[in-house]
């Protein structure tokens, strides 16, 4: 008799729902109302059409309609905390409808009670549905976002996007259209996870407000940033010089070659050309280099000491080319010095009296010593 009698109200019962979702839960008040109230109509209709005394089923068909719901929830944007605090106002105006429907008809409690249990058990089912569909399409959606949020940055890094959606993505983003952004690439490795050089990178602060965007781009980290990188993160980091995000392509192709001398160097933290000086122009240019290195390195294996001699060289130009300073640097006697840096001008037929010489020496050493 209660659930007879209640089904015969079930438009009415499913407006008391409705009006309570709206009420308590600021997140529904975005839904359209008709399609709240035709959505709380169906679960009520099949809710009261589905609990019989000590069971509750719930047919392939409403397992359908429900996570249909959970679907259409997760894109309003109702979060499913929200959705399954619905879920419980509606059960507990449920509960107190038939509370009240028993006490008029002069029910007894038992009657009850047995609907109650019943409605809780095809509740559960139904919520599991809803949820299971919501997540799933929520799971879509931000799959759908973090890939329209790397679109973007890749293409704002490579300069291939218009003024107009510079500006309209930045203000989607949080970020200011009109500021200046340093574009970073750094090495992922297998000791850093992606989450952790983000935070470490700075691209959320303590609060997570976000301080700039970064995809994956080629198994790298790249991205942009208001601020430049902590010089002491703990990876292979280069960034490139602030720019407005209409230019930040410049900057970015900076940060990929202080990112590529960086590596080369075995330089950990965050790094730019102007740190690295000449070296990024060793690490580039490797043709010249090349030259260079036959030039003045290639002949000291015919002395059979050549790694003592690029290790004194290393050391003379370290020191100022002071000998006194290098012996001290390499624990041997000046006159060791003497005899290697004479021993390196014969075997190469260079004076180390001429600057170009010098330069070009110290510029084969480094491209030497570096991992390319």
């Amino acid at each position: 008799m209660l659930v007879d009698t209640l089904r015969g109200e079930h438009k009415a019962l499913a407006r008391r729902v409705s009006e309570a979702l709206r009420t308590r839960l600021p997140a529904y008040r975005s839904v359209p109302v008709g399609v709240l109230d035709v959505e709380v109509e169906l679960a009520v209709d099949r809710v009261l059409g589905s609990v019989h005394p000590g069971c509750a089923t719930v047919d392939d068909e409403d397992l359908v309609e429900l996570a249909a719901i959970g679907e259409t929830r997760a894109r309003q944007g109702v979060g499913v905390d929200d959705l399954l605090r619905g879920w419980r106002i509606g059960v507990e105006v449920l509960v107190g409808c038939a509370r009240e429907t028993a006490q008029d008809l002069g029910i007894d409690g038992g009657q009850v009670l047995e609907f109650v249990q019943s409605m809780l058990a095809w509740s559960d089912t139904a919520m599991i549905a809803t949820v299971s569909a919501h997540r799933r399409v929520e799971r879509a959606l931000a799959s759908a976002a973090d890939e329209d949020r790397e679109r973007f940055v890749r293409t704002t890094l490579l300069g291939a996007v218009s003024t107009a959606e510079l500006r309209i993505h930045a203000e989607i983003y949080g970020l200011d259209p009109a500021g200046e952004y340093v574009a970073i690439r750094a090495r992922l490795g297998e000791d850093v996870s992606r989450r952790e050089l983000e935070q470490a990178l700075g691209f959320r602060d303590a609060a997570q407000r976000p301080r700039g965007l970064c995809a994956l781009v080629d198994g790298d980290l790249a991205g942009f940033l208001s601020e430049p990188p902590p010089s002491t993160v703990d990876a292979v980091v280069g960034f490139g010089p602030p720019r407005p995000l209409q230019r930040l392509a410049e900057s970015y192709r900076l940060a990929a070659r202080a990112l590529v001398t960086a590596e080369a160097c075995t330089l950990r933290g965050a790094h730019d050309i102007a740190s690295l000086g000449l070296r990024s122009a060793v690490a580039m240019d490797a043709d010249v280099g090349e030259l260079l290195r036959r030039r003045y390195l290639e002949p000291l294996t015919a002395g059979g000491s050549a790694d003592d001699l690029i290790a004194t060289l290393r050391a003379y130009l370290a020191c100022g080319m002071r000998v006194e300073s290098t012996a001290t640097r390499i624990f041997v006697h000046q006159n060791t010095v003497r005899y290697r840096l004479a021993r390196f001008e014969e075997l190469t037929g260079a004076s180390l009296r001429e600057t170009e010489v010098l330069i070009e020496l110290w510029w084969a050493l480094e491209l030497s010593a570096m991992r390319m």
